[in-house]
């Protein structure tokens, strides 16, 4: 069926077109979203699509049951046209003049919104006119332009600071007041507000973080020193010296506080934060690379100094001068000389001061090359003067001897002081010295070296020098001795008092004397401080301290105690306001001594030797029982083996004896000692002797020596030492008794690297010196058989001993008639 005709009117197509072609504006800052329509045209037909345009536009923006946007349909009808089957014909009119009037309702409306933004806006430019930014104009190629501040935390409100001058500055807490503040704002730093923030408990975290701004408001060295830091890192030397000096002025920092060398103190320094491990990972790393940049730049440095020296080398071989391998050796020798010339300087320093440490003075010696050629020809030319005088004197050594020394008394000892010291005194020097482990000595007192005291032995003492008083008591210390290794250990307690009822002292060096039983020297131990510490003594006061003393000694029969000590401790006077004594008053060692009095580190009952009293008849048994006490046993003799001399027994086997020790023609000299130290395979034996005048009986032939061994594995690995084997020939024998057995001292020790094993023994000797031809009334020799061991430190690497040689040495006679 046909349709009616729809006639859309020409309002309605121009309201559509003039939509379909002009861009919606928005408005940030209104409430509604309105479109601005465009200026109004005089005539007719633009007034009328104008006003179609803004009432479609309308339709389409504004919130309302016709809006387009939120999903409803706009009939066309309300504008003309014959849409959705209606008749145009009919109402087309009609719906012209329905439209016509709410386009100007619709015009009206939007001409009064515009007219109300236009005056809101005005009011706007007038007042920022009146603002900082009027008639600010913006420059296009400023590359910093003037930007319009934001609202901060607390908006455009001025934030109220009281600023105090700097002559107005008052510290108005103690210092425990400070202290306490300190504490208790590093807890609320370190600990509360951690803990607040845990919890979620904004309003008590906002408490704590005012709190701890009071309390760091209330003190004024904070404000100070973040105005210290500031002027540091600015470079403001006078504002820093100036800031320093108002420190002082109120206290400095709080108690507790450490200031770094820049003179202020760090965030982590205030609160006490410890360092965290990523800024000690960043340290660390920082240092290595450091250390890189270091090496390389040495490296660089090394490259360029190889490159200059091979561009040299090249330019004197083009000019056809090329002597660098000369040159070069040239070098090297001048550098191998200055390192021995340095090393024997160094050396000669060490014995001039280790000599004047134990003679007290730098004895004369040669100081070139040339001096000492010189001074070793004179000597010998001097040996071989005696010796011609000798063979003049009918080859009579001792009668030379006694005619040279019959000119007097006195010219005999100058003689003898002048006279250059033989092998054996030397020996014996050398040996001294090792064995007190390079520490001075002095000569002895004669009853502790006999073991036959003359004063009673105490084990403590007290004495008064002066305003102090010293006091000491001894007792044995069983748990730090070994008795079979004659190592015995004592303890001993010793109290000082001030007695001066006003004078402080201050305890500056100590200076001890002792002396073993049997030996004839003694061992000086001095030094700095007392136990590490230099003590001040106020009047009346006390300094009391502990101390052990081990001892390698043998207990004597003839006493019960073991070494003798005493000493003096050397103190100044503080005078009034001194706290401790000046560098010039401890190097000088004091003004004044306060004396240690003698006393005795005496055995326990259970460690003395009862003496025993030997008959003439019982020389057998006196042989067997010091054999017995070193603990050298000799295996039983063969029933056909031959006596050696009357009332002797013979040993294990004997041995073809040498021809001089036969005839007595046996002279102290170079080779003949009472001393030897022979290394073999690495191990190192050192043998030294000693006479024992208390233990022997000149008119009965009876005469006694000790000998001290030691034993030192010099090797890479451990060993242990198996066996001993040792040969004896007395004067005027012809045999060479020998004494072998297993063990040393009935042990078999095991020594690693470096370590050493040292042991006394005596040799009681049944002999008639020769004394009209030689003091030596025996030599001996011998050897300690060895086996290594592996890593464990038990097993043998071999079946097959080695041997370290002990090496030949004497037993020579003092003056018996100063002993």
């Amino acid at each position: 069926p046909d349709r009616p005709t729809m006639k859309p009117s020409s309002v309605a197509l121009t309201a559509l077109v003039a939509v379909a072609s002009t861009s919606l504006v928005a408005d940030a800052f209104t409430p509604n979203v309105i479109a601005r329509s465009t200026s109004s045209s005089p005539s007719s037909a633009s007034a009328s699509a104008s006003a179609t345009s803004a009432a479609a536009r309308y339709l389409l923006l504004t919130p309302g049951a016709n809006r387009l946007t939120q999903g409803t349909n706009l009939s066309m009808s309300s504008v003309g046209g014959g849409f959705l089957g209606q008749d145009s014909n009919a109402d087309d009119e009609e719906s012209e003049d329905e439209d016509e009037d709410d386009d100007e309702d619709e015009d009206a409306d939007e001409l009064d919104l515009a007219a109300r933004r236009r005056s809101l806006r005005s009011a706007d430019a007038d007042a920022e006119a009146e603002g900082v930014y009027a008639g600010l104009k913006l420059d296009p190629y400023d590359p910093n332009p003037a930007i319009k501040p934001r609202p901060g935390r607390y908006g455009f409100r001025p934030v109220d600071e009281v600023v105090i001058p700097d002559d107005e500055l008052v510290q108005t807490m103690s210092a425990d007041e400070r202290k306490d503040n300190l504490e208790a704002m590093r807890q609320i730093k370190k600990n509360d507000l951690a803990d607040l923030r845990l919890r979620k408990d904004h309003a008590g975290w906002v408490e704590a973080n005012n709190d701890l701004k009071r309390r760091e408001l209330s003190d004024p060295w904070f404000g100070l020193n973040d105005r210290l830091r500031e002027a540091y890192q600015l470079g403001e030397d006078d504002t820093v010296t100036y800031l320093q000096g108002l420190i002082d002025k109120l206290g400095g920092p709080p108690q507790g506080l450490a200031v770094g060398p820049r003179g202020y103190a760090l965030h982590t320094d205030i609160y006490d934060i410890g360092m965290s491990p990523g800024r000690q990972a960043s340290m660390i790393e920082q240092e290595i690379i450091d250390d890189r940049v270091k090496r390389h730049k040495a490296m660089a440095a090394e490259t360029r100094k190889n490159q200059d020296a091979a561009k040299r080398k090249f330019e004197d071989k083009m000019r056809g001068g090329d002597n660098s391998d000369e040159r070069e050796a040239k070098e090297r020798r001048e550098r191998m000389m200055a390192r021995l010339m340095g090393e024997l300087e160094e050396d000669k320093k060490k014995r001039e001061e280790r000599a004047k440490e134990q003679l007290g003075k730098v004895p004369d010696m040669p100081t070139d090359i040339q001096s000492s050629f010189d001074s070793a020809l004179k000597e010998a030319r001097d040996d071989v003067k005696r010796q011609r005088r000798r063979l003049l004197a009918g080859g009579d050594p001792e009668a030379f001897d006694d005619d040279a020394e019959s000119s007097g008394a006195g010219a005999a000892d100058e003689a003898e002081e002048s006279k250059p010291k033989g092998a054996a005194a030397k020996a014996r020097e050398k040996a001294a010295a090792e064995a007190s482990g390079g520490r001075p000595r002095l000569p002895g007192d004669s009853d502790v070296t006999i073991g036959e005291l003359t004063i009673p032995t105490e084990a403590s003492s007290s004495s008064t020098t002066g305003p102090v008083t010293v006091e000491v008591s001894s007792s044995y210390n069983t748990e730090q001795s070994d008795p079979p290794m004659r190592k015995h250990c004592f303890q001993y307690t010793i109290r000082i008092t001030n007695n001066s009822p006003t004078d402080t002292i201050q305890l500056l060096s100590r200076r001890f004397e002792i002396q073993t039983v049997g030996s004839s020297t003694k061992d000086v131990v001095q030094g700095e401080g007392v136990t590490g510490r230099q003590p001040i003594l106020k009047p009346g006061e006390v300094f009391e301290y502990t101390s052990t003393a081990p001892l390698s000694v043998r207990p004597i029969g003839t006493t019960i105690i073991a070494a003798r000590m005493k000493g003096e401790y050397r103190y100044i006077t503080l005078v009034a306001d001194q706290e401790t004594a000046t560098p010039e008053q401890v190097e000088d060692g004091g003004d004044a001594s306060a004396e240690l009095g003698m006393f005795h580190f005496v055995f326990p009952e259970e460690q003395r030797v009862k003496p025993v009293q030997i008959a003439d008849d019982d020389d057998d048994d006196e042989e067997e029982e010091e054999e017995e006490d070193e603990e050298e046993a000799i295996p039983p003799k063969a029933a056909e083996a031959p006596a050696a001399k009357a009332g002797r027994a013979s040993p294990s086997s004997t041995l073809p004896g040498e021809t001089d020790m036969e005839l007595g023609d046996v002279r102290p000299g170079i080779d003949i000692t009472d001393a030897s130290d022979s290394v073999t395979d690495g191990v190192r034996v050192r043998v030294t002797t000693s006479y024992k005048p208390e233990r022997s009986d000149p008119g009965q032939n009876k005469h006694c020596f000790q000998y001290n061994i030691r034993i030192t594995n010099e090797s890479s690995g451990p060993i242990q030492l198996v066996s001993r084997r040792f040969e004896i020939q007395t004067v005027g024998s012809s045999t060479k008794d020998v004494v072998q057995g297993a063990g040393v001292t009935g042990r078999q020790p095991i020594l690693k690297p470096g370590e050493s094993f040292e042991y006394n023994s005596t040799a009681p000797l049944s002999v008639k010196p020769m004394l009209s031809k030689t003091p030596v009334v025996a030599r001996m020799e011998g050897e300690y058989n060895f086996v290594r061991l592996g890593e464990d430190g038990t097993t043998p690497l071999s079946s097959d001993p080695l041997q370290a040689r002990l090496g030949q040495f004497h037993f020579i006679l003092p003056d018996l008639g100063s002993v």
